[in-house]
């Protein structure tokens, strides 16, 4: 297949194991609520999506990655090559190698297609003007930490897209992570979701970039305070990669950083969704 009189990938690209990019849920931490309440539970409910995969009723060839190169790889490709391969049903993430680097996640979402991982910050919002410390407070209250293996028997990893993530009452890291994520973003901060590796598990946290400081949310945390941490004071999180609505980023450096902005960080693939 030729676009633009570019040769597709399909004939050359390389999609390495899973155990590159794979995330795997981290053990929940804590198990109360002894953070603020007040707020997150003056919410009002919302109704929830009708069914898994709404957010992805769109053709695939709507949700693309465009390359350094000027390249655009759509979903409906992606899907083929994972056919050709043998792994249509592999129900794992998947670090997907061009030209000999990794240019983004593919990931299994609950309509069992695989998904670029932007396209899972499909632009929820719950509330807008509230603080920046409600949906982690949020979140922590309303969604109960579980293992995707748990949650969908005989399938080791399913992702939510962050409008599910925030309705569905249970979760793993990438979920907390990505609704977390998308509805920070909502409220006007530069945040990221962050997959990586902490006490040795794969695992998936958000950054928010502000100016010189970063500060560095644990998703799945149960009991949040107001205050939001700096990622330089937590040293065991270990970034490999990072993406937003837009962009897709993979740390080139080591992973035994809290620098979330240096040079280290290669952008790889901006999204696109038509």
């Amino acid at each position: 297949m030729n676009r633009g009189g570019k040769t597709s990938p399909l004939a050359w690209m390389l999609l390495i194991g899973m155990v590159l990019m794979s995330v795997r849920a981290l053990e929940r931490v804590g198990g109360g609520g002894d953070g603020p309440r007040s707020a997150a539970e003056a919410l009002p409910e919302l109704p929830a999506p009708a069914t898994p995969g709404e957010d992805f009723a769109a053709p695939p060839e709507t949700r693309a990655i465009e390359l350094a190169n000027g390249y655009r790889l759509h979903e409906g490709q992606v899907a083929e090559a994972l056919r050709e391969a043998g792994h249509a049903e592999t129900w794992m993430s998947f670090g997907w190698i061009f030209g000999d680097e990794t240019v983004t996640t593919v990931a299994p979402g609950l309509d069992r297609r695989h998904h670029f991982a932007n396209a899972y910050l499909v632009g929820y919002v719950p509330f807008e003007g509230v603080d920046a410390w409600v949906p982690l407070v949020s979140l922590a209250q309303r969604k109960q930490y579980a293992y995707d293996h748990d949650q969908y028997p005989g399938v080791p990893e399913l992702w939510q897209t962050s409008r599910e993530a925030f309705f569905y009452p249970q979760g793993d890291c990438e979920d907390h992570a990505i609704a977390l994520a998308d509805w920070l973003i909502g409220l006007g901060l530069d945040a990221r979701v962050v997959l990586g590796r902490m006490k040795e598990e794969g695992h998936a946290w958000v950054v928010v970039l502000d100016g010189a400081r970063t500060y560095l949310l644990e998703a799945t945390h149960k009991r949040p305070g107001r205050a939001l941490p700096l990622a330089s004071q937590l040293p065991d999180y270990r970034p490999e990669a990072m993406f937003n609505r837009d962009s897709y980023w993979v740390n080139t450096g080591s992973p035994l950083t809290t620098d979330y902005t240096g040079a280290r960080w290669q952008r790889r693939s901006g999204f696109l969704r038509d």
